[in-house]
């Protein structure tokens, strides 16, 4: 999946913002390109997991996955491949926080290739 330079640099300042916590966001495409993250209202973002408040999620087709951060590798929970069936393509944001500690996963939990754009 493509991803915008600009969405990459949000989710990873994100990252390293609510670090030890774990953010969450949704993931917003345009022409089949990652341009947004959504920071629902409501969700936690918390030690060791993260949440998002599923009356607050806009019906909005643009919305293709989603992406949070983990304090160590970006290696999916089980919880993770459960939410991960709501997505076409989710990224979690690992410890350091840089672009080679980002990993995808379509939504069955298999690994997939993220390409930045411009």
């Amino acid at each position: 999946m493509k991803i915008t330079q600009q969405a990459v640099d949000f989710i990873l300042e994100s990252a390293k913002g609510a670090y030890p916590r774990e953010f969450v966001g949704l993931l917003r495409a345009r022409g089949g390109i990652i341009t947004e993250v959504l920071i629902i209202p409501g969700s936690k973002f918390e030690i060791n997991r993260s949440s998002i408040f599923q009356n607050m999620v806009p019906i909005d087709p643009s919305i293709v996955g989603s992406v949070h951060s983990h304090p160590g590798p970006p290696i999916p929970s089980r919880a993770d491949l459960n939410f991960f069936e709501k997505g076409k393509i989710n990224i979690i944001a690992g410890y350091p926080y840089t672009f080679e500690s980002l990993a995808a996963y379509n939504a069955d939990g298999t690994p997939a290739k993220l390409e930045i754009v411009k």
